[in-house]
């Protein structure tokens, strides 16, 4: 699914992907993101994601 997400000062766009073993979806936080909002491995972070492509959305319930 296609969102809009924001860490700190950083926005970006990018994909978040189902992991059918955790039973939850996965962000990519780029390098450079990572690294102009000082983030590291174990790091808990705050996020704001917005669905901005619906289309690529599984139904619900599944």
């Amino acid at each position: 699914m296609r969102v809009r997400v924001t860490v700190g000062g950083s926005t970006w766009t990018t994909a978040i992907f189902p992991d059918s073993a955790r039973g939850s979806y996965v962000l990519p936080i780029k390098r450079a993101v990572r690294t102009a909002e000082a983030l590291d491995a174990g790091d808990i972070a705050t996020v704001a994601v917005k669905l901005i492509d619906c289309a690529s959305a599984p139904p619900r319930g599944s």
